[in-house]
C-alpha cells in the first residue's frame, strides 16, 4: 500500500542509520499523513558488499543457475499497536555501477507503515546480513520539521 499522493508533512529529515568501511544505512525521510508513515530509506554499498547485494538481487530466471538465492533489505517496523516487517511500496530501481574499478550499489526503498494518526516515534530495524550489513535498531522521534506539508515528493 502506498500513502495518499499529498497531505503529508515531513516529520524527520536525513539520519545515518547505520556505517561500515563499504556500507551505509541512512533515513532519507519520514512523512506523517492521517492515515500512516511513509518512511524513505537509502542503502549505499561499494566493494565486496555491492558485488553481494548484486548477487542477491539478480533475476532468478536461469534455470543452470543452482545457487538461486535472493535476498533484500529486510526491514521490522513498530509504533503505538503496529509491529511488523515492513515491504517496500516502491523499492526504487537499484544503481549498479563502476567508479574508478570499484563496484557500487545504491537503493532508496520507501515503505508504509499503517499507524493512528498521531505517533510520536517508530523503531526502524534493518539489516541485510547477506551482504555484511548485521541488524541495527534505532528510534526515530517524529516531529514536524521545518518543511511545508509535502506530498509524496520524489527525490
Amino acid at each position: 500500500m502506498a500513502p495518499p499522493v499529498s497531505g503529508g508533512v515531513e516529520v524527520h529529515g536525513q539520519r545515518l542509520l547505520a556505517a561500515d568501511t563499504h556500507l551505509m544505512l541512512d533515513v532519507i525521510r519520514a512523512v506523517a499523513f492521517e492515515s500512516g508513515l511513509a518512511v524513505h530509506l537509502a542503502l549505499t554499498a561499494t566493494g565486496a558488499p555491492a558485488e553481494g547485494a548484486r548477487r542477491q538481487t539478480r533475476p532468478l530466471t536461469d534455470p543452470d543457475d543452482w545457487s538461486a538465492e535472493w535476498s533484500y533489505l529486510t526491514v521490522w517496523a513498530a509504533a503505538e499497536n503496529t509491529d511488523a516487517e515492513a515491504d517496500p511500496y516502491l523499492p526504487r530501481p537499484d544503481v549498479h555501477a563502476c567508479d574508478a574499478g570499484l563496484s557500487v550499489y545504491r537503493t532508496e526503498p520507501r515503505y508504509w507503515l499503517g499507524t493512528p494518526p498521531i505517533v510520536r516515534s517508530v523503531t526502524l530495524t534493518a539489516g541485510w546480513p547477506q551482504i555484511g550489513l548485521p541488524a541495527t535498531t534505532a528510534i526515530l522521534a517524529l516531529e514536524p520539521t521545518d518543511q511545508p506539508s509535502i506530498g509524496n515528493r520524489s527525490r
